[in-house]
């Protein structure tokens, strides 16, 4: 499973350590830590203004917002800023399953929280969750409709839902029947994205 970790700067050492915990399940980071790292030398403010500028000529843009449209599942890591609601915002409407890990003190707003598809409270519930949804991805369990609050059944439900769109765009586009979809068209229906 690849996934990406929306998060602040300001929780690198954070973002990495999730990414480490993830990939010991077997999972693949598409890490922009990696990426979005300053020359050595700079002030905090030259780090913070290199940052905000994207001076590896748009590279770190580029990464992250194919990371976030073309991930598995992109996991917010709390309380973050501007940044990460971009990205969560192209992960939402690409269609990705989101998993937000609230801040000790944040209280998401409302597009914020209404673009998870679940959330919890510490990193360790998020390692938990997605072990447990990669075991019922390789058991191939069925969601559980008697319990719609089961976050793991939640996130499986929404992986799914984004396969079978990639699937059925995939059969479109072989047999020549795709074509582009507004964003109109996009919201007046609840088939995928062609």
């Amino acid at each position: 499973m690849d996934i990406y970790i929306a998060g602040s700067f300001r929780h690198k050492h954070g973002v990495r350590l999730l990414g480490n915990a993830l990939r010991a399940l077997g999972c693949r980071i598409l890490d922009w830590t990696e990426k979005a790292a300053p020359p050595p030398g700079l002030t905090p403010a030259q780090r913070r203004a290199w940052m905000d500028t994207d001076q590896a000529g748009g590279q770190v843009f580029d990464f992250c917002r194919q990371a976030c449209l073309t991930a598995d599942m992109v996991i917010y890591y709390g309380a973050s800023g501007q940044d990460a609601g971009v990205e969560v915002g192209f992960a939402a409407g690409a269609g990705v399953p989101l998993l937000g890990i609230r801040g000790p003190l944040e209280a998401p707003g409302l597009m914020l929280h209404g673009a998870m598809t679940c959330w919890v409270d510490e990193v360790e519930d998020a390692v938990t969750l997605v072990r447990t949804l990669l075991e019922r991805l390789r058991a191939d369990t069925p969601p559980d409709p008697a319990a719609p609050a089961d976050p793991a059944g939640l996130l499986l439900a929404a992986l799914r839902r984004r396969k079978a769109d990639a699937e059925t765009c995939e059969r479109l586009a072989e047999s020549g029947l795709s074509r582009p979809v507004s964003v109109r068209q996009r919201l007046a229906s609840d088939g995928p994205d062609c």
